[in-house]
């Protein structure tokens, strides 16, 4: 009696951690894996971030098109002088009338007032600066096309990390299912150890075994229980819902891909691979920054034309007008224009070696998952027999309970075994799933199946 009440709080503890966890109240969502891409693809933050990081380029390549037309530009001033400039008339400048001087006596004139305001009107049209102003229009293009590609990168990647999490949690959830089983066995063999040992049918290292093999469930449990947590809230967060959010995943999917001759994969890469279009970009950017550069020695000539209003100042009448055109050039700069340029050199240099670099690694990929797609699906079609094998098993297992030949530990390793069977089925699944998925990636397709 006393072996057996000490047997009792540790299977009642073993059987405890596989019931289902209490859990607060959390909205369910159905989900498919097409239906995760989307998702993630349509609310995640950081694609939203991206988007809008493509319109703040777009802003500023329309802020830079605005410097091809004339700039009108409004000056106004008001100063006050200490002390005017005056004109002297002294006496008899202008002769005499009578026998009397004229002047009379010294006149003093003040110049202007001791207030000025004055305030011009300007329309300025840039000349040769309309040179530069191509150059910087042409990287502000391509700044923008790097981020439209950096935005298709993203979202590429993002698919990719939804595949992942989502077959991970249904490989996880299995493999609970699994352990579950395996816990049921572990305290019935523990429950007959105890009852030989009573017998005296076997040693009592036989129920230290059988106590051990439940612990070990029992840890393996909630280990798993920790990831499936871990995983739900990563793919909450990548698909922009609440992180309590509970997620019914639905495991099917399609895996039935016809591959095509690697030469295609190749040339789609070549075209729509958001990293090489970028690179590319990169390559135009730097050119034009190298014209513009080469440009700063071309003098900055302007065209423009004033109107001008003023009270006070002396000798201008109340509005005039003036135009014409302005240069300015600098004469020596100690070479700060020509390292400008060589610098700018350096840069188109490196654009043009990392676009051959990146074709070099899109390549690497290309041939890495065609010839991964290949070895993984036959391993799917291996863990699919061994699944059904298992499948049969259990049947077989379930009759031979029911007929009363078979322990119920027996039946439940069984069901054990055909669980993890499954869980190595979609864990082989989920290597072809991305592997196809890295094909895509590398073609610069967002993944779908």
């Amino acid at each position: 009696m006393i072996r057996t009440n000490a047997i009792c709080p540790l299977a009642v503890a073993g059987l405890l951690i596989f019931l289902p966890r209490p859990q607060q109240a959390a909205e369910l969502r159905r989900l498919t894996l097409n239906e995760a891409v989307s998702l993630a693809l349509s609310q995640n933050h950081a694609l939203k971030i991206a988007r809008l990081r493509v319109a703040e380029r777009e802003q500023k390549k329309a802020g830079e098109r605005s410097s091809y037309f004339p700039s009108i530009s409004n000056q106004s001033n008001v100063l006050h002088v200490t002390e005017l400039q005056t004109i002297g008339i002294p006496t008899g400048a202008f002769g005499s009338s009578g026998g009397t001087l004229v002047p009379a006596q010294r006149i003093d004139l003040p110049q202007g007032k001791t207030t000025l305001f004055t305030s011009g009107t300007q329309i300025s049209q840039p000349l040769t600066q309309l040179l530069r102003i191509r150059e910087v229009n042409r990287v502000a293009t391509a700044d923008v096309a790097v981020s439209r590609e950096d935005l298709k990168k993203a979202e590429n990647e993002f698919a990719v990390q939804v595949y992942t999490v989502y077959y991970g949690i249904l490989i996880a959830r299995l493999q609970r299912k699994a352990v579950g089983q395996e816990a049921g066995v572990a305290t019935e063999r523990l429950r007959e150890s105890e009852e030989d040992v009573r017998n005296g049918s076997a040693l009592k290292v036989a129920a230290l075994q059988g106590r051990t093999a439940v612990l070990q469930s029992r840890q393996s449990a909630l280990t798993l229980d920790l990831q499936l947590e871990d995983l739900n809230t990563e793919l909450n967060d990548l698909l922009g819902l609440p992180l309590n959010t509970e997620l019914d995943l639905d495991p099917t999917v399609s895996v039935n891909f016809e591959l095509r001759p690697r030469e295609e994969y190749l040339q789609s890469a070549w075209s729509d691979n958001p990293e090489i279009l970028s690179a590319i970009e990169e390559i135009q950017k730097a050119r034009a920054n190298v014209s513009a550069g080469k440009l700063m020695y071309v003098p900055d000539v302007t065209a423009y034309a004033r109107y001008s209003y003023q009270d006070g100042v002396p000798f201008l009448v109340r509005n005039f007008g003036t135009f014409g055109v302005s240069l300015t050039f600098d004469v020596f700069d100690f070479g700060k224009r020509r390292a400008a340029v060589r610098e700018r050199e350096e840069e188109l240099a490196q654009a043009e070696e990392n676009l051959r670099l990146l074709k070099d690694r899109v390549a690497v990929v290309i041939e890495r998952s065609y010839h991964k797609i290949e070895r993984t699906r036959n391993l799917v079609e291996v863990t699919n027999e061994v699944v059904k094998l298992h499948q049969e098993n259990e049947r077989l297992a379930q009759n031979q309970l029911n007929q009363g030949s078979l322990l119920v530990s027996e039946h439940r390793q069984a069901i054990a075994e055909t669980y993890k069977a499954q869980a190595d089925s979609l864990q082989a699944n989920l290597g072809y799933l991305l592997a196809w998925a890295e094909l895509q990636q590398a073609m610069g397709h967002t993944p779908r199946f």
